[in-house]
Protein backbone atom coordinates (compact mmCIF):
# COMPACT_ATOMS: atom_id res chain seq x y z
CA UNK A 1 0.00 0.00 0.00
CA UNK A 2 3.09 2.20 0.46
CA UNK A 3 4.67 2.04 -3.41
CA UNK A 4 6.36 4.08 -4.01
CA UNK A 5 6.04 5.88 -0.50
CA UNK A 6 3.28 6.13 1.74
CA UNK A 7 3.23 10.22 0.97
CA UNK A 8 2.74 9.31 -3.12
CA UNK A 9 -0.49 10.67 -4.23
CA UNK A 10 -0.02 7.65 -6.58
CA UNK A 11 -0.20 5.21 -3.83
CA UNK A 12 -2.95 2.86 -3.48
CA UNK A 13 -2.70 3.88 -0.11
CA UNK A 14 -4.01 7.31 -0.54
CA UNK A 15 -6.55 5.82 -3.43
CA UNK A 16 -7.80 3.52 -1.09
CA UNK A 17 -8.59 6.59 1.52
CA UNK A 18 -10.45 8.60 -1.58
CA UNK A 19 -12.43 5.75 -2.26
CA UNK A 20 -13.35 5.34 1.48
CA UNK A 21 -14.18 8.93 1.83
CA UNK A 22 -16.40 8.89 -0.74
CA UNK A 23 -18.59 5.83 0.41
CA UNK A 24 -18.84 7.61 3.45
CA UNK A 25 -19.92 11.19 1.82
CA UNK A 26 -22.64 9.18 -0.03
CA UNK A 27 -24.10 7.70 3.19
CA UNK A 28 -24.06 10.99 4.57
CA UNK A 29 -25.45 11.79 1.75
CA UNK A 30 -28.61 9.26 1.97
CA UNK A 31 -29.63 10.82 5.57
CA UNK A 32 -29.48 14.20 4.54
CA UNK A 33 -30.99 14.46 1.44
CA UNK A 34 -33.25 11.69 1.80
CA UNK A 35 -34.66 13.29 4.68
CA UNK A 36 -34.66 16.90 3.14
CA UNK A 37 -38.12 16.94 2.32
CA UNK A 38 -39.09 16.26 6.00
CA UNK A 39 -36.67 18.43 7.02
CA UNK A 40 -37.91 21.47 4.80
CA UNK A 41 -41.74 20.31 5.51
CA UNK A 42 -41.07 20.50 9.60
CA UNK A 43 -39.39 23.79 9.11
CA UNK A 44 -42.48 25.15 7.30
CA UNK A 45 -45.04 23.52 9.91
CA UNK A 46 -42.84 25.21 12.09
CA UNK A 47 -42.74 28.58 10.49
CA UNK A 48 -46.98 28.22 10.17
CA UNK A 49 -47.22 27.18 13.94
CA UNK A 50 -45.38 29.76 15.03
CA UNK A 51 -45.32 33.37 13.54
CA UNK A 52 -48.96 32.71 12.01
CA UNK A 53 -50.34 30.82 14.99
CA UNK A 54 -51.56 27.07 13.08
CA UNK A 55 -53.05 24.93 15.13
CA UNK A 56 -53.33 22.32 12.65
CA UNK A 57 -49.60 22.74 11.96
CA UNK A 58 -48.52 23.00 15.31
CA UNK A 59 -50.44 19.74 16.26
CA UNK A 60 -48.75 17.69 13.25
CA UNK A 61 -45.73 19.00 14.79
CA UNK A 62 -46.43 17.82 18.18
CA UNK A 63 -47.57 14.51 17.25
CA UNK A 64 -44.43 13.81 15.34
CA UNK A 65 -42.49 14.30 18.05
CA UNK A 66 -44.52 13.33 20.87
CA UNK A 67 -42.21 11.50 22.78
CA UNK A 68 -40.24 14.47 23.91
CA UNK A 69 -42.56 17.70 23.01
CA UNK A 70 -45.66 19.15 24.97
CA UNK A 71 -47.31 22.00 22.68
CA UNK A 72 -48.32 24.85 23.85
CA UNK A 73 -51.54 25.56 25.45
CA UNK A 74 -52.97 27.93 22.62
CA UNK A 75 -51.98 24.94 20.25
CA UNK A 76 -54.23 22.37 22.88
CA UNK A 77 -57.00 24.64 23.14
CA UNK A 78 -59.69 23.16 20.22
CA UNK A 79 -58.56 19.23 20.87
CA UNK A 80 -60.04 16.65 23.29
CA UNK A 81 -57.04 14.21 22.98
CA UNK A 82 -54.16 15.96 24.70
CA UNK A 83 -56.52 17.04 27.70
CA UNK A 84 -57.91 13.38 28.13
CA UNK A 85 -54.60 12.31 27.77
CA UNK A 86 -53.57 8.95 30.38
CA UNK A 87 -50.31 8.69 31.65
CA UNK A 88 -48.55 6.35 33.65
CA UNK A 89 -48.06 8.71 36.45
CA UNK A 90 -51.49 10.50 35.97
CA UNK A 91 -49.27 13.60 35.68
CA UNK A 92 -48.90 15.27 32.10
CA UNK A 93 -45.79 17.06 31.60
CA UNK A 94 -45.65 20.89 31.12
CA UNK A 95 -45.79 22.60 27.49
CA UNK A 96 -42.16 22.48 26.29
CA UNK A 97 -41.23 25.57 25.10
CA UNK A 98 -41.36 26.37 21.34
CA UNK A 99 -37.96 27.38 20.74
CA UNK A 100 -36.40 24.16 21.74
CA UNK A 101 -38.55 22.27 19.09
CA UNK A 102 -37.39 25.12 16.67
CA UNK A 103 -34.04 24.48 17.74
CA UNK A 104 -33.95 21.12 17.05
CA UNK A 105 -35.68 21.59 13.18
CA UNK A 106 -33.10 23.93 12.10
CA UNK A 107 -30.08 22.01 13.31
CA UNK A 108 -31.36 19.02 11.33
CA UNK A 109 -32.20 21.67 8.02
CA UNK A 110 -28.63 22.85 9.00
CA UNK A 111 -27.44 19.39 8.64
CA UNK A 112 -28.69 18.97 5.33
CA UNK A 113 -26.98 22.13 4.28
CA UNK A 114 -23.88 21.68 5.76
CA UNK A 115 -23.68 18.29 3.93
CA UNK A 116 -24.49 20.06 0.24
CA UNK A 117 -21.64 22.52 1.01
CA UNK A 118 -19.43 18.79 1.96
CA UNK A 119 -20.75 17.04 -1.60
CA UNK A 120 -19.39 20.50 -3.36
CA UNK A 121 -16.23 20.06 -1.87
CA UNK A 122 -15.66 15.90 -2.14
CA UNK A 123 -17.64 16.43 -6.35
CA UNK A 124 -15.98 18.98 -7.37
CA UNK A 125 -12.75 18.91 -6.55
CA UNK A 126 -10.17 15.50 -7.13
CA UNK A 127 -8.51 14.17 -4.61
CA UNK A 128 -5.34 16.32 -4.90
CA UNK A 129 -6.78 19.68 -5.53
CA UNK A 130 -9.15 18.84 -2.74
CA UNK A 131 -8.92 21.21 0.20
CA UNK A 132 -8.05 19.29 3.61
CA UNK A 133 -9.45 22.06 6.19
CA UNK A 134 -13.18 22.04 4.11
CA UNK A 135 -13.60 18.44 4.18
CA UNK A 136 -12.88 18.19 7.87
CA UNK A 137 -14.83 21.59 8.74
CA UNK A 138 -17.76 20.21 6.97
CA UNK A 139 -18.00 16.95 8.14
CA UNK A 140 -17.12 18.27 12.12
CA UNK A 141 -20.08 20.73 11.66
CA UNK A 142 -22.38 18.38 10.03
CA UNK A 143 -22.27 15.57 12.34
CA UNK A 144 -22.14 18.36 15.42
CA UNK A 145 -25.20 20.06 14.68
CA UNK A 146 -27.35 16.55 14.33
CA UNK A 147 -25.82 15.72 17.48
CA UNK A 148 -27.10 18.96 19.05
CA UNK A 149 -30.71 18.02 17.78
CA UNK A 150 -30.47 14.56 18.96
CA UNK A 151 -29.11 15.97 22.50
CA UNK A 152 -32.34 18.26 22.68
CA UNK A 153 -35.06 15.85 21.98
CA UNK A 154 -33.08 13.28 24.57
CA UNK A 155 -32.72 15.32 26.69
CA UNK A 156 -36.15 16.73 26.26
CA UNK A 157 -37.63 13.09 26.06
CA UNK A 158 -36.18 12.11 29.89
CA UNK A 159 -37.69 15.39 31.54
CA UNK A 160 -41.53 14.17 29.89
CA UNK A 161 -40.52 10.55 30.75
CA UNK A 162 -39.86 11.87 34.78
CA UNK A 163 -42.96 12.88 34.90
CA UNK A 164 -45.64 10.74 32.84
CA UNK A 165 -43.74 7.59 33.04
CA UNK A 166 -43.35 5.73 30.53
CA UNK A 167 -45.84 5.54 27.41
CA UNK A 168 -49.49 3.69 28.34
CA UNK A 169 -51.41 2.14 25.43
CA UNK A 170 -55.09 1.63 26.60
CA UNK A 171 -56.59 -0.94 24.53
Amino acid sequence: MNHPSADDDDSPRKMWIEIDSQILNALFCVTAFGLAPLRFRDLYWFVRAVHFKDETAMRKLANQTKSWFRPPLWARQNDEATTVKTTFTGQVAPPTPVWKLGFTIWMMVLNTLLQAVLCFYMWHYDRIDRPSWATGTFIALGCGVAMLAGLMSWWEGRKVKNIEGPEVTVV
